[in-house]
């Protein structure tokens, strides 16, 4: 291996371990909600599980506002700084959540959260693109992929704990200045493009239009939104995701509260069980990059439609566990997270990469999660809330609706079956 290529690996390394780390604190202060949220009940006992997924589903409306608009406008401002900038930011809404008893400013300062929550996938996509070739790319953004499900286990582990022996409020002040350091760390470190580190271009498909296309930084916010929302491939995936997302922060926003309520374990038990869903889900996000690689020639679909139907399969075996049955509910989860993580990783990352032109790889990975985050607010929020009190705490209603969910987020990923990355021409 001569110099170069060791500064290339090098620099490949340190780039996938700033990405993985930064993205994998997002969660610290996403994930301790539905850690805090069976405390939070308890003690604001006139609040309804209701009023408490509205604070989710504002979370995910600002969530899905702000993927979509940061996504555009971090193709411009590049990975460095934008998370750097938002993990600064979602430290200082983590500790002032901790500080109030106040519905309303808990609303306002979740939503906050929720906005500057989206400075962040869409930029390690961005980042990933330029650092790795295509015929590694499933393969990497399954690895990378698997930092969101590690923070989520640690968010959910910490946050547990913490409720547990020191109240819900310090499940919000840790991991907030914990943040701290890591936007440094991300400052100093990262590099957007090989070409920042002094080194020649590493993307290897989908050449520009021509000697006019110009780098990233010289496309308008107009040109990315164009050539974003005229991809209908884009849109397929854009709305596949906006079905099986809502099926995903389910999971995420209620797997805690579905074992207290329906199987009576405290917040700790209740965590620890929890994890099996993100930490099999790592599982599932490294398999089906690998998959789409090693059996599919870079076709990200077909992966995408078979795991997804057996996600709706999963879903319905939901319904008949008794309650107490926890290692029974607890293996199922972990079943569904495998199942959900190995979609989202591709659907949010190489074939989001694949699909959408080269120089709007952040614009397109924020206009599907946009889309798949609106999905979210709408049902896996105050929506499995409502159901809970229309329903009188029963979950089967629930499950029913993520299983159709599912199936219909399976239809429209086979639409795209045959649709693989186009190789660089020169």
């Amino acid at each position: 291996m001569d110099d170069v290529s060791k500064r290339t690996l090098g620099w490949q390394r340190q780039v996938f371990a700033i990405l993985w780390t930064s993205y994998a604190s997002y969660y610290l202060c996403r994930m301790n909600f539905s850690a805090a949220k069976p405390e939070i009940l308890h003690e604001f006992a006139g609040w309804t599980k209701g009023d408490i997924g509205l604070i989710e589903s504002v979370y995910l409306l600002c969530y899905a506002t702000g993927q979509f608009v940061n996504g555009q406008i971090g193709t411009r401002v590049g990975a460095r700084r934008m998370l750097a900038m938002g993990l600064v930011a979602i430290g200082v809404c983590n500790l002032l959540f901790a500080s109030t008893s106040s519905y309303a400013l808990m609303l306002a300062l979740w939503a906050v959260n929720g906005y500057c929550q989206s400075t962040g996938w869409p930029m390690v996509v961005q980042t990933m693109s330029s650092w790795f070739r295509v015929a590694r790319r499933g393969s990497m953004m399954g690895l990378i992929s698997t930092c969101y499900q590690v923070g989520n286990v640690s968010a959910w582990l910490l946050g547990g704990w913490l409720v547990s022996d020191f109240g819900w409020r310090a499940a919000f002040w840790v991991p907030g200045l914990a943040l701290l350091p890591v936007a440094a760390l991300a400052l100093a470190g990262l590099r957007n493009r090989p070409e920042d580190a002094g080194l020649g271009p590493i993307r290897d498909d989908t050449a520009p239009e021509g000697p006019d296309a110009g780098t990233v930084e010289d496309w308008s916010l107009g040109r990315i939104l164009r050539t974003t929302l005229q991809s209908r491939v884009l849109w397929i995936l854009a709305l596949s995701y906006f079905c099986f997302n809502s099926v995903r922060y389910a999971f995420m926003n209620w797997g805690i509260q579905y074992f207290a309520d329906f199987h009576g374990q405290e917040v700790k038990s209740g965590a620890f069980m929890a994890v099996a869903f993100p930490l099999i889900g790592a599982l599932g996000a490294v398999s089906s990059g690998w998959a789409s690689d090693r059996f599919f020639h870079g076709r990200r679909a077909p992966v995408c439609a078979i795991m997804l139907l057996l996600l709706g399969g999963a879903c319905l075996l939901f319904i008949p566990i008794p309650k107490g049955a926890v290692l029974e509910a607890t293996a199922l989860l972990g079943l569904a997270g495998f199942l959900i993580y190995g979609p989202d990783a591709i659907l949010t990352g190489a074939a989001a990469i694949d699909l959408a032109h080269p120089r709007a790889a952040a614009a397109a990975t924020g206009f599907i999660m946009a889309t798949g985050n609106f999905g979210s607010a709408i049902f896996s929020g105050a929506g499995v809330g409502h159901l809970l009190d229309e329903y009188a705490g029963s979950w089967t209603p629930v499950f029913v609706v993520l299983t159709v969910l599912s199936v219909l987020a399976a239809l429209m990923s086979a639409l795209l079956w045959n649709q693989k990355p186009k190789p660089r021409t020169r």
